[in-house]
């Protein structure tokens, strides 16, 4: 709000309201590193609502918190976007972080490849488990591997070509084995 050049006045006045709507009024007089990590994620929704803005970007909001901190920050997002009106845009990799939402769009390298409701995730759910879905993708990324591998062999490829399309693939892989590996699962 400093940038924005809003007056001194206005700014105490605004951080009160954002602490109300986010539930930490009682909290104001702490230094950051004396709130929970719930209270930090609520007090930075605070702060990207400061100079009111329509949309709020939230990139895995609910990614280092256990889960009743991250119901809560779950149910405050949902009343900024319904009693604010405020869009929220959210990357998650929690299906039940995903639910609380109006629609799911499912993203792979970079492309969408589903827009769901969240009762049609649900089902989906059910068939599929998130760590199903990231072994199948790597074992596709796996036969694109050998796939790519062949083609420069027979020549169908140019030598730029392989390079490039193999550092991608190989991009998406370790990142798809991270992810296995920060959920806990060895790859």
């Amino acid at each position: 709000m400093i940038a924005s050049g809003a007056p001194r006045g206005t700014r105490t006045k605004r951080v009160q309201e954002l602490l109300k709507v986010v539930g930490l009024t009682e909290r104001a007089p702490h230094k950051p590193e004396e709130l929970s990590g719930g209270e930090q994620q609520r007090i930075a929704m605070a702060a990207a609502l400061a100079n009111d803005a329509p949309v709020i970007l939230a990139d895995e909001p609910t990614g280092e918190l256990d889960t009743v901190n991250a119901k809560i920050v779950v149910d405050y997002l949902v009343k900024i976007n319904r009693e604010l009106g405020k869009t929220i845009i959210m990357v998650t990799h929690d299906p039940s972080v995903a639910r609380a939402t109006n629609r799911i769009l499912r993203i792979e390298d970079g492309v969408i490849k589903m827009a769901l409701t969240p009762s049609e995730a649900i089902t989906e759910e059910k068939a599929v488990s998130y760590t199903d879905q990231l072994r199948g993708r790597l074992v596709e990324i796996q036969a694109q591997l050998k796939q790519l591998d062949s083609d420069f062999k027979t020549g169908n490829i140019t030598g730029d070509d392989y390079v490039a399309k193999r550092q991608s693939l190989k991009q998406i892989e370790t990142s798809l084995r991270e992810e296995l590996q920060r959920m806990g699962i060895v790859t």
